[in-house]
Parts: C-alpha cells; structure tokens; sequence
C-alpha cells in the first residue's frame, strides 16, 4: 500500500510507504496514478542526471579549445568566465575536502 498526497488540482504531488503528513490517502502499489507518478519522478530523475553530465562534457570542451588555443578564456562572455572559474573553484574545494580520489575521477570518459 502507498500514501499519497494531492495538489490543489487532484494531481499525485507526495508519494510514500507510510502515512507522512499530507500523504494519507491510500493507493494499491500497482494503481496506474501511482505508477506515473513513479515514472515521471524516475524521468525527472534521470534528465537531471543527463544535463549534469552535459554540462560537464560542455565544460570539458571548453578547456580542451582553450588549451589548443582554438579561442581564449577572454574570448567568452563575462557570465561564462564566471561560472567557468566558479566550477572549477568549486571542484577543486570539494576535492580537497575529503575526495581522495584520483585526480582524473572528475573527467568525464570519452
């Protein structure tokens, strides 16, 4: 048995395996309404998981231009500058901060 709760329009907005606050409403684990709640969640999910992968795969070619000197750092926007030393600021804290894996565990294989 799962709970649900609903939104203002009936939509399945909370699922659960246990009454938790607003979920209280009781729906067999096989109820189609359920079901793709569970589906959609999973989708989000995983095209979540995609664009961080994109977004890592863009920044990587970004360097790799910059590095064969195929455009220069300064040659992007100002906002682009940002985030790009932002990442890179970020990625190097949180490797310092415990991540003792290899170095070349943040690169994305090609």
């Amino acid at each position: 048995m799962l709970y649900v709760a609903r939104d203002s329009a009936g939509k399945i907005c909370e699922l659960h395996t246990s009454p938790y606050g607003d979920a209280r409403e009781e729906l067999a684990a096989d109820n189609p309404e359920a079901l793709q709640f569970i589906h959609e969640r999973w989708r989000q999910n995983e095209l979540s998981e995609l664009d961080r992968d994109f977004v890592r795969a863009i920044e990587d070619t970004i360097e790799l231009l910059i590095a064969k000197e195929v455009i220069l750092f300064t040659d992007l926007p100002p906002k682009v500058q940002e985030k790009l030393l932002r990442r890179k600021e970020i990625r190097g804290q949180t490797h310092y901060s415990g991540n003792y894996a290899s170095s070349d565990s943040d690169i994305i294989p090609l």
